[in-house]
């Protein structure tokens, strides 16, 4: 008995399996969802809602919810998908925020975040110096409406610029600190619809020299901002107190000072004021030197230097040409050798520099003539010959080269009308006159005039020879009657020299 109720309880099992097991499975329907774009922003936000899978509610009406909030109510179309725009309130919160899908039923079908973001901003950079760029970052302003930035002052907001929010709120602006003390100093943005976030900044004091290098006795201008306003700075060379001055309203000040005596290195200078807020800058007392001021041309000279950019090349110009080249070594010393090239008498400025550091020294080229040749050929009074030669004494001088003036002309006062010839820079003590050169014939009571000077090659140049006169005879001519006379007598001679040859022609003839 009892083991027949089992069998029953078995078949009836295998009975319910097999009828599962042929009954189609009937597939399960993916469940609803939404997607929201974006998923953060500010006030005034654009947000779409885009649902997905709500096949199970076609026809149905759907409600939307921002946090508990209805927002809108649709009828879920035959696609079973859907799309929404909404904005997102104002006096909306902060933080994480819910939009929900409910059936008519107060049922929660599907449901989605939203971040709203808080408004505030952020510095690329917290603290500097007078004058830093800083770059703002803001976010959580309303959408499309106008940022406006300030930064505080003794209490005062200066108004730094506008600029106008995205369409989720963020922004962006750019300024350079302005003259302000030393210490914290408030950056804010505040939106056109009031809502305003802050930042602290920080100035730290600064200061500078210009030049930062020169040599002893150098005038400098010294200059510093954020520091304490109308604060008394003491200026330190080293440890060496070198001047005072005074800051404005805002903490800054600027004055001349000289490069105190010193040897050449480089030093570190500090402004402090009366609260002890400092800044320092690095000066570098640069030495440079020439063996000797005054000199002929090829004169030995030195230049010789310390305190310039170790390693670099420092270049030795003459005026404008550049005349030698050394480099720097421990120390920043360095030392050329070159001769004093040709130039003109009077001074020249040696320039001295690595880039950085120009210093300047003078050079005096001498300004000794050197003295007047004396005249020789041709000597005064006489009739020159033709190829016509000059020749003069040698100068000599200690800036060579030498050369020549000659001047010929047919007054010995030389006036500028009355010279026929001038040739200049002749390296010789000697000139001949070329065929073109030649001069017209004078009688010697109407000479001509000579005399020449020399040139050193510092374009020194020695007085004018005492002049000499030579004249120049015409060449032979004869006149016309002795020219008739001459053909007359070679006609008649002629004449003769064939009445002879006929002769004797005539005589032989057998």
């Amino acid at each position: 008995m009892r083991y027949g109720k089992a069998l029953r309880i078995l078949a009836l099992g295998s009975i319910l399996s097999l009828m599962v097991a042929v009954i189609p499975a009937t597939p399960a329907l993916a469940a609803p969802l939404i997607t929201l774009s974006p998923t953060s922003g500010a006030i005034g936000t654009k947000v779409t809602v885009t649902g997905n899978n709500f096949d199970s509610y076609i026809g149905d009406t759907v409600l939307i919810l921002f946090d508990d909030t209805e927002t809108a109510e649709l009828t879920v179309p035959e696609t079973g998908s859907f799309s929404f725009n909404f904005l997102i309130p104002a006096g909306a919160s902060p933080g994480r925020a819910w939009i929900t899908v409910k059936s008519e039923f107060d049922f929660i079908i599907a449901q989605s975040s939203f971040i709203i973001t808080k408004t505030e901003i952020k510095l690329d950079t917290s603290q500097g110096a007078v004058g830093t760029t800083v770059a703002i970052e803001g976010r959580g302003f309303y959408v499309e409406k106008t940022v406006t930035f300030y930064y505080s002052y003794n209490g005062i907001k200066s108004k730094l610029g506008t600029v106008t929010a995205s369409a989720t709120g963020e922004c962006s602006f750019s300024f350079t600190i302005p003259e302000s003390t030393v210490g914290k100093h408030e950056i804010s943005g505040v939106g056109a619809e009031g809502n305003s976030a802050e930042a602290d900044f920080t100035v730290i004091p600064s200061f500078t020299l210009k030049p930062n290098s020169g040599v002893v006795a150098d005038t400098i201008t010294a200059s510093g901002h954020g520091l304490t306003k109308r604060s008394v700075i003491s200026i330190y060379f080293k440890d060496t107190e070198v001047a005072y001055a005074k800051t404005d309203e805002y903490g800054s000040f600027e004055i001349i000072l000289k490069v105190p005596s010193m040897k050449s290195s480089t030093y570190e200078v500090k402004a402090e004021d009366e609260a002890r807020n400092s800044a320092k800058a690095m000066f570098t007392i640069v030495e440079v030197s020439l063996s000797q001021t005054t000199g002929n041309i090829g004169t030995p000279l030195i230049v010789s230097g310390a305190g310039f950019l170790v390693g670099k090349t420092v270049t030795v110009n003459y005026d404008d040409q550049e005349i030698a080249q050394a480099t720097a070594g421990s120390g920043g010393s360095f030392s050329v050798a070159f001769n004093a090239p040709v130039s003109v008498s009077g001074e020249h400025v040696i320039t001295v520099s690595d880039g950085s550091n120009t210093l300047q020294l003078t050079f005096t080229m001498e300004s000794e003539a050197p003295a007047a040749p004396a005249p020789q050929l041709p000597e005064t009074g006489i009739k020159a010959t033709s190829p016509l030669r000059f020749d003069w004494t040698d100068a000599t001088d200690d800036s060579p080269p030498v050369t020549y003036i000659l001047q010929i002309a047919t007054n010995k006062d030389f006036p500028t009308d009355s010279v026929v010839l001038e040739k200049a820079e002749l390296n010789t003590s000697e000139y001949t006159l070329t065929e073109e050169e030649q001069l017209a014939p004078v009688s010697k009571e109407e000479p001509y005039y000579w005399r020449v000077k020399a040139v050193d090659g510092a374009s020194n140049e020695s007085l004018w020879s005492t002049p000499r006169s030579f004249y120049v005879g015409a060449p032979f001519a004869l006149r016309g009657w002795a020219l008739y006379i001459l053909i007359g007598l070679g006609t008649i001679l002629i004449c003769l020299l064939l009445f002879w040859v006929g002769r004797r022609t005539a005589y032989y003839r057998p």
